[in-house]
């Protein structure tokens, strides 16, 4: 009887084969004295009393520069990279209809560009909002999300 079509049961052999042969682990390069027990070979570890090795730390890489000097330094350094590897990664929450809205915007947005410039996405959207509100930022009162947008004189 043939495989059914579309199944994996004709992919599979016949009769069980053999496994594949193991190959074996590189010995390391280093000397044996210097080798901890899980790289040392098989020749270099012994079952007598061992001195005790102090562990080996691995070296840290130097501290990173604060967020605000990487921004001014890769800005001044490497003007070339394109856009979207220049700007930092934030995570957003938003209401549905605000999605929807931006999604809708942008789609008319690059319809009206006629394929002049460059593509606006929600994205870009977002970071044009964002600057508009940073702009007005000394007008900001309130405790709420509502709050603060009717200070801006925005509807709920």
């Amino acid at each position: 009887m043939s495989p059914k079509r579309g199944s994996l049961a004709g992919l599979q052999p016949a009769a069980p084969t053999a496994p594949p042969p193991v190959i074996p682990r590189p010995t390391s390069s280093l000397p044996a004295d210097v080798q901890t027990p899980e790289v040392q070979s098989p020749e270099a570890q012994s079952s007598g009393p061992r001195e005790e090795q102090p562990p080996v730390v691995p070296e840290r890489p130097p501290a990173r520069p604060a967020r605000a000097q990487r921004r001014r330094t890769s800005e001044v350094q490497t003007p070339e990279l394109p856009k979207y590897l220049r700007l930092e990664r934030k995570e957003l929450l938003i209401w549905p209809d605000q999605i929807t809205q931006l999604s809708i915007l942008a789609r008319s947005l690059n319809r009206r560009r006629g394929g002049e410039g460059e593509r606006i996405t929600t994205n870009t959207l977002i970071r044009v909002f964002v600057a508009a509100g940073l702009s007005r930022a000394g007008e900001l009162a309130g405790t709420t999300e509502d709050e603060l947008r009717r200070s801006l004189g925005l509807g709920d």
